[in-house]
């Protein structure tokens, strides 16, 4: 059965063009949003719902069910992913943060993966205004530096937000006239979660020229913030700017990228004026390092990295690599710096963890302590690989230093694995 369109689309929806991926939870907005594109753009549009394993079985599967259903009577392909059971809680206690940010960090990842992975120009969620108001009234409520007033942007790399413009009336409205059925997240009740608090207590008593108002105040940053681009850096596992673009920048662009940089990584405490005015200082010397939130900062004459936390961990390595959260060891195709590592040589048990206090590798001009290559690499830790014998290798490429093969394990030839450290 296909729905019979019934309700006008509102004003303010923006639709990008190429394929579009949208994020589906079954709730009322992204049902708006799947039943728009349905009309809109159906040819071009798949949704994904995630799973995040972190509900009772039985609402999820009831959810899971009513999604289907409706995005089989729109006409859209759905795909789920589940993930594993635990891991949500896991995530958040390695990276500190509580449990909904740790559930929308792996959603985006699982997004951005399948996106990646099926060649989608967009990712599409559904934000709308209120999320909008609810946003700046966060930040403005936590002291937030007035750079984030701008809210949740529109776009955000492949991110598209195609309702920010959209009240949620107006939505709400259109599903009645369709007489469409969306699903109830029990957690939204939760008034223990800022956001959730100023949704139930604070918003209803906002009349809606406040409400735009508000909105008005995100576009206003957003606006001003284009006048002052953020400082230039090389974001992947750490972050690295240059030294003389950060100390030419103004005051608001360098809290910027601190702040960006922290909140990319999870950190959701504020940044304190401090830890500004200390990286500030470090920055002038041009030396020195710096640590904070469980972040290391590290300075020299031409630049500034800044490292997020890692975990302690210790993995069995197979064949096929190891794998901890987020970082992995995978074959990948060797070029001049690459570790090519035969399997046949290694005594098992193998295993890959990060370094100790006292570990040593023997290499090729002799034993070095571990602490002394992250020393000399300018590096806060390293991985390493390690077998009955004892360590094997040393990884810090992807922090920017070398990886070091020990010196039993090289070879004129090139038979083995070429290996290397990833981190999603």
């Amino acid at each position: 059965m296909k729905v019979s369109f019934n309700g006008r689309i509102p004003d303010g929806i923006i639709i990008p063009e190429g394929r579009l991926l949208a994020a589906f939870s079954g709730g009322s907005d992204s049902l708006f949003l799947l039943s728009v594109l349905s009309r809109l753009a159906p040819e071009r549009t798949e949704a994904i719902y995630v799973d995040h394993s972190i509900r009772s079985r039985d609402e999820l599967e009831k959810e899971i069910e009513l999604n289907r259903r409706n995005a089989d009577m729109l006409g859209i392909p759905l795909s789920v992913e589940r993930i594993p059971d635990g891991e949500v809680a896991s995530y958040s206690r390695r990276r500190k943060c509580g449990i909904e940010a740790a559930a929308r960090a792996l959603r985006y990842r699982i997004l951005q993966e399948k996106a990646d992975r099926e060649g989608f120009d967009h990712i599409l969620t559904a934000h709308h205004r209120e999320d909008q108001v609810e946003t700046v009234l966060m930040r403005l409520l936590s002291g937030s530096p007035f750079y984030s007033w701008q809210g949740i942007l529109r776009s955000d790399g492949r991110i598209f937000r195609p309702l920010l413009d959209v009240p949620k009336e107006d939505i709400l409205s259109y599903l009645r006239a369709e007489g469409l059925e969306w699903s109830e997240d029990s957690t939204n009740s939760d008034t223990g979660f800022l956001r959730s608090s100023i949704r139930h207590s604070i918003l209803p008593l906002i009349n809606e020229r406040e409400r735009q108002l508000l909105s008005s105040i995100a576009d206003n940053t957003a606006l001003f913030r284009r006048r002052f681009p953020s400082i230039p850096s090389d974001d992947g596992f750490f972050t690295e700017v240059d030294r003389a673009a950060f100390i030419e920048a103004l005051p608001m662009q360098r809290d910027e990228l601190i702040f960006r940089t922290l909140s990319r990584a999870g950190v959701s405490e504020r940044i304190s004026r401090e830890l500004v005015e200390a990286v500030d200082a470090k920055a002038a010397e041009g030396r020195g390092r710096l640590y904070a939130s469980g972040f290391a900062f590290f300075f020299s004459g031409r630049s500034i990295r800044i490292y997020p936390p890692i975990d302690d961990f210790v993995v069995e390595c197979g064949m096929d690599g190891a794998a901890y959260g987020s970082v992995s060891l995978t074959a990948i195709e060797p070029d001049p710096q690459t570790l090519v590592i035969d399997p046949e040589r290694l005594k098992p048990p193998v295993i890959l963890r990060t370094a100790r206090e006292g570990d040593r590798i023997h290499l090729k001009d002799g034993e070095k302590l571990v602490s002394s290559l992250e020393k000399d690499f300018r590096i806060p830790y390293s991985l390493v690989l390690e077998d009955r014998s004892g360590i094997v290798a040393f990884f810090s490429r992807f922090l920017g230093g070398r990886d070091r093969l020990a010196s039993r394990l090289l070879s004129d030839g090139q038979r083995g694995i070429g290996l290397a450290i990833r981190v999603d």
